[in-house]
């Protein structure tokens, strides 16, 4: 069992032999690959080896298995953290382990070594779930780290606000958030989405509580 890769060599006694060779468990044969050199073995793997001699029997089947229990990337920080933001929130990503390479989502699906790679700062402008796994060469992939965001629109505003006037006077609202859609009341009713949309300033010649 080894917490890396490892480089495995095969050698016979037999001068002139050849050896062939599996990586998979089976059981070799002469039609096997030849083995021609060293080779690096990264997973968990079962190596057998056999070799043939011109005028002489074939050789037993040599066997070695080895367990790769590779260490781990660390796993990745997003920030800030999970809540509720205005209009958008500029995130980062982190990893720990030197040199590793961090993968990203922002569709709530789970991040995988194909998966886009992280490479600075970047805005969420609508409520996502972000998840972000680390990948480094010779060690195991990272666990999966998730951070949800709700964003919202902003909080609109009245222009001028409230108070007594001792005339009639002209309201405008206004909002933050680029493209955002402003509805309104004018009845002291709380607006809804189907309320009417706010396309200019608003005469009031009343007393009124807009919304």
């Amino acid at each position: 069992t080894l917490s890396s890769t490892v480089t495995v060599t095969l050698a016979d006694s037999t001068p002139g032999a050849v050896i062939h060779y599996t990586t998979d468990g089976s059981t070799p044969t002469p039609s096997s690959p030849v083995y021609s050199g060293p080779f690096v073995v990264s997973q968990t793997t079962t190596v057998k080896a056999m070799a043939t001699a011109s005028g002489m029997a074939n050789s037993d089947v040599a066997s070695a298995a080895y367990t790769i229990q590779l260490q781990p990337v660390a796993t990745p920080v997003i920030s800030p953290a999970a809540g509720t933001y205005v209009t958008s929130v500029t995130v980062s990503i982190t990893d720990s382990t030197p040199g590793a390479v961090i993968h990203y989502t922002i569709d709530g699906t789970t991040p995988t070594p194909s998966s886009p790679v992280y490479t600075g700062t970047f805005a969420v402008t609508q409520t996502r779930t972000v998840k972000a796994m680390a990948t480094a060469s010779g060690m195991a992939n990272s666990n999966v780290a998730s951070t949800s965001y709700t964003v919202k629109v902003a909080t609109p505003s009245l222009s001028p606000v409230g108070g007594t006037f001792s005339q009639p006077l002209t309201v405008t609202i206004s909002v933050s958030t680029p493209g955002a859609a402003i509805h309104y009341t004018t009845n002291g009713s709380t607006p809804t989405a189907s309320s009417p949309l706010y396309t200019g300033p608003i005469s009031v010649t009343q007393t009124t509580t807009v919304k």
